[in-house]
């Protein structure tokens, strides 16, 4: 999918520096190499050597993501690695997409799994389906959002399902692991980070400043109080009125209220707001402080970490507050007893994060689709009166102020507010017994528990239904692991080999409640100030997973390894265990190709085959508890039938691949080619509704994907005081649905607020837009009706949603202690539908419907009648918008390519003599990120900024906030 825009992605350092640490040796690994690709860590936190692995895997130091203040551990690694494609939208704190390889599931999960020391972290996202299709509601983010940056030691990648085969079902689509810092034997050291960051509105729709509110292109008037003055359509959402006029006056919407006596019935000039649209944002500000403690007592070893992150969004009233802290323990306990522990806790509080789409509390939705253009700001402030009563310019008449469509803007921001807040703790602890050299061991428990309260107010007097929502929610995982490992050598043979066991549990409930009919006693928020009986619902689940697994490494003479492993799931939740095999080889060609200009060379191969598993509850159809009607419960059949014989996904990987080194490491290589496919797809088949039914869940359809990802590195000069690197990453991956049931040729995964559909379609790429477009004659001409309107075609693909490739280029300088670095991000196709595009031109809202300044002239659409003349019908201004909205969905649908100045970092370390014997170091670091943006189809809306959530439902723009600009200083003290 899209890489990210503006949720703080500050990547510091160069991916080119990340790939020459990651082939470097680690010092304090077990297992040392002389290879340039040294020791990384694999699946279940075991560290390997990477030239004996047969898949594709990468390292990503933990500096890269920390140094710049870094607050979204999972969108910084946009742009580090080849093949991991990741959305994160500019909503403050909002979700963040990542995904590897491509699409594999319909319906199902996409995502990779995340490991963080060793913990499967839950990374649910709690937006609903309206949320995320873009018909409004407030994106409340990842659970991922929960770890910390300045925490982690590095980041492991394992992108496929050879590399994460030994997870289970929950793996395979790859799995990102996280390891944090501890402290190391025989050393103290304190460290305080802290910086911030500032945030601007960069990229929104262009508005007209031509023309005011209204559909007439003259104002209406009224006689109040004896007199005639012009008034204007306070009712109407839509900018199709007067041209501005600096000599035409005009009772303004705000003129009506007597305890402002300033502007009681004083007319003002029909022009431009001297504050507009783009005056209401702020300038977010990010602070964030990290202070960690490091000590080695003899053979125990603590580390303590506390970090407050404050984040100020560019909405006024919306901030994050977030607290981390952990501790991570480890000590010898007697010479073949090993103990060590890993505690975090984090909380996290959200006030008023912004709505997104199309929907009642979307200042986006209000400022570029549906509004009126003569609106000033500075105005706008004075949102209510002494007694409480809201102030809009949507009033219903002159004399009559409520509300028609649309809230102040400002009301919206102080009084139809939500909160949000999560308390988590996450960590393991375990103990690893050394019988002697070869053979150890290991026992774990890890644990991820959280609780998650939300609320959301509509206020009294609001254009909406008062309303107050509140929702608990409550997830919890433990696992409980044991290994037996044997690792030895034998002559020209190494062996690596252990087994082990799992047993998983998965606790999730939720409950939630909130008032019928309004609020009866304003700013009181409770559920029994509701007109009716307030609605309460509740759901609860409980699942488990059984496993046994094991792998087996044979190593030849350090240059040729085979690996195979296996795991069996025994799931509560389906009635047959599934098995999930590997098979993965490499072989060292360097040991054999002998050259001066050779420094490595390995070629590798992978095959896997993982199953997805299923959702608790799947295997029975539960009866539904409904509303109460007078007083009486009521029952019901759900929607959807389930298959008692239902079966989990099942995805086959294969994946070939090629590392080299050449020059003594100036030029650098990975290469990998993959194929994966996926069958039993669930999907939820639509039925004949004579059935009890709507839907029945089956397995159907197959879905394909192949691609390449490469990496180039190359370090055209390098000595003592100087380094200049050049990272090129390279990703294309091509997804098919083979099949779906039986003749079936499409599945509707959604809708958008109004027009258009998500679909996936039989023969084409996942997340085709299915909706209407241009009919074209036989020479290629646009056809247009008797009406002067463009003909619609039948319903047809519009294009998918996932683009061509991406790529990037990174380039690092390093002078001494003064390091240079920065990134160009480039996608090249997919596609988004625009709802602001639509309703912006429907209501004569943005630039192009000023048509010059001369709105009076109309539009004569460019095409040929339906009998091959030219086209020459008139259209008036608005008819001509509308046709936005009622006839040609391709008008709104565009092309997601871009590119991109993704960051540019600038560190220096202060030298000892400006530092002296107080601090081990400091660093100072500053930083900007997504400074500009090229090649982009439509100038005021950007691609990456079209999700509202990290599911399957992308490219569905209902409503955007402008994305961002950020620029920040980080300092880091070492004492």
């Amino acid at each position: 999918m899209k890489k990210l825009t503006t949720s703080l992605l500050v990547l510091v350092l160069s991916s080119s520096v990340a790939v020459a640490n990651a082939q470097q040796k680690k010092n304090d690994s077990v297992t040392q190499t002389k290879e340039i690709e040294g020791v990384v860590v694999t699946a279940l936190g075991i560290k390997r050597e990477k030239k004996a692995l047969g898949y594709a895997s990468q390292e990503i130091k933990g500096d890269i993501i920390s140094e710049a203040g870094q607050t979204n551990a999972v969108s910084a690694l946009s742009g580090n690695v080849a093949g991991v494609q990741v959305t994160a939208p500019s909503t403050m704190g909002g979700s963040t997409r990542i995904t590897m390889r491509g699409i594999s599931s319909i319906t199902g999960e996409n995502r990779p799994l995340i490991i963080v020391d060793g913990v499967p972290l839950d990374n649910s996202n709690v937006n609903d389906v309206d949320t995320q299709r873009g018909a409004g509601g407030r994106d409340y983010g990842d659970a991922s959002f929960d770890i910390n940056p300045d925490d982690i030691e590095s980041v492991t990648v394992l992108k496929g399902g050879p590399a994460a085969a030994l997870y289970g079902s929950r793996a395979g689509n790859g799995a990102i692991l996280y390891t944090t810092k501890s402290a190391k034997k025989g050393r103290t050291e304190i460290q305080l980070n802290t910086g911030v960051s500032f945030e601007s509105i960069y990229i929104r729709p262009k508005l007209q400043n031509q023309y005011g509110g209204g559909y007439s292109d003259t104002l209406p008037t009224a006689n109040i109080n004896g007199q005639t003055y012009n008034i204007q359509e306070y009712e109407t959402d839509a900018s199709w009125g007067p041209k501005y006029d600096s000599n035409l006056m005009y009772l303004p919407w705000y003129a009506f209220d007597s305890e402002f006596s300033s502007d009681y019935l004083k007319p003002v000039p029909w022009i431009a707001p001297k504050k507009d649209v783009d005056s209401f944002f702020d300038t977010g500000v990010t602070y964030t402080n990290n202070l960690s403690v490091a000590k080695s007592f003899g053979d125990t070893n603590v580390r303590l970490s506390y970090t407050n992150t404050n984040i100020g969004g560019i909405i006024p009233t919306s901030k994050i507050k977030k607290d981390n802290f952990s501790i991570n323990v480890n000590s010898k306990l007697s010479e073949n007893l090993k103990g060590e522990a890993v505690i975090n806790y984090a909380h996290t509080e959200g006030f008023n994060r912004p709505e997104v789409g199309y929907g009642n509390n979307s200042v986006a939705q209000k400022f570029y689709q549906f509004g009126q253009r003569n609106l000033d700001f500075t105005k706008l402030k004075d949102y209510k009166l002494s007694n409480g009563a809201q102030r809009t310019w949507n009033r219903s008449a002159w004399d009559n102020p409520t509300p028609l469509y649309s809230d102040n803007p400002y009301w919206t921001i102080n009084e139809n507010t939500s909160e949000d807040s999560r308390h988590r703790f996450f960590g393991n602890a375990g103990l690893t017994y050394n019988f002697n050299k070869n053979f150890y061991i290991v026992g774990k428990v890890y644990g991820d528990v959280y609780s998650q309260n939300i609320s959301s107010r509509v206020a009294v007097g609001s254009q909406a239904v008062s309303d107050y929502t509140i929702e608990k929610r409550n997830v919890s995982e433990f696992n409980y692991e044991g290994r037996a490992h044997y690792n030895n050598n034998f002559g020209d043979f190494s062996l690596n080999a252990f087994a082990g066991f799992n047993i998983r549990d998965n606790k999730m409930s939720w409950l939630r409640g909130t008032t019928v009919g309004g609020l009866i006693i304003p700013n009181l928020y409770n559920l029994n100030n509701g007109k009716e009986n307030s609605l309460a619902t509740n759901y609860s689940e409980h699942s488990s997973v059984k496993s046994l697994f094991a792998s087996v490494s044979l190593g030849y003479k350090d240059m040729l390894f085979l690996e195979a492993t296996g795991r069996n799931d025994w799931f509560s939740m389906l009635n047959n265990d599934q098995f999930y095999p590997s098979v993965t080889g490499s072989l060292v060609f360097s040991k054999v190709l002998k050259a001066d200009w050779l420094s490595f060379g390995k070629i590798r191969a992978g095959w896997s085959s993982i199953a997805a598993g299923t959702a608790p509850y799947s295997r029975l159809t539960y009866t539904v508890i409904g509303l109460p009607f007078n007083g009486a419960p009521q029952y019901s059949n759900p929607n959807t039938s389930n298959d008692p014989n239902i079966k989990p996904e099942l995805k086959i990987t294969q994946e070939v691949g090629l590392e080299a080194s050449f020059f003594k490491n100036r030029l650098s290589v990975d290469f990998t080619y993959y194929k994966t496919k996926s069958k039993d797809l669930i999907i939820a088949l639509p039925v004949d509704p004579a059935t009890g039914f709507l839907y029945k869940r089956i397995n159907a359809g197959e879905m394909t994907n192949k691609g390449i990802e490469a990496m180039v590195t190359i370090t055209p000069v390098r000595n003592d005081n100087f380094s200049w690197d050049l990272t090129w990453n390279f990703a294309r991956n091509r997804n098919k649905l083979v099949n779906l049931y039986q003749d079936l040729p499409t599945y509707v995964l959604t809708n958008a607020p109004f027009r258009a559909q998500l679909t996936a379609q039989v023969g084409q790429a996942y997340g085709i837009i299915w909706g209407t477009d241009y009919v074209y004659d036989a020479n290629g001409n646009r056809v247009v009706d008797d009406n002067g309107f463009y003909k619609a075609s039948e319903l047809k693909s519009l294009g998918s949603i996932l683009p061509d490739y991406n790529m990037g280029f990174r380039n690092t300088v390093k002078y001494k202690s003064l390091s240079l670095s920065f990134l160009i991000d480039i996608q090249q196709g997919g596609k988004y539908f625009s709802t602001t595009h639509m309703f912006g031109m429907n209501s004569g809202m943005l630039e192009e419907t000023a048509l010059g300044g001369n709105r009076e002239a109309g539009v004569i659409l460019d095409g040929v009648k339906e009998d091959g003349t030219r086209n020459d019908i008139l259209l008036d201004a608005p008819t001509w918008g509308g046709t936005y909205y009622n006839t040609v969905d391709a008008q709104n649908v565009f092309d997601a390519s871009y590119i991109k100045l993704r960051d540019v970092t600038l560190g220096y370390d202060l030298p000892k003599s400006l530092t002296g014997n107080v601090f081990q170091g400091i660093r100072i670091s500053a930083f900007a990120r997504n400074l500009f943006a090229w090649n982009l189809a439509n100038k005021g809306i950007d691609p990456e900024n079209t999700s509202y959530g990290s599911g399957n439902i992308q490219g569905m723009e209902g409503g955007s906030l402008p994305s961002t600009r950020i620029y920040g200083f980080n300092v880091n003290f070492k004492f």
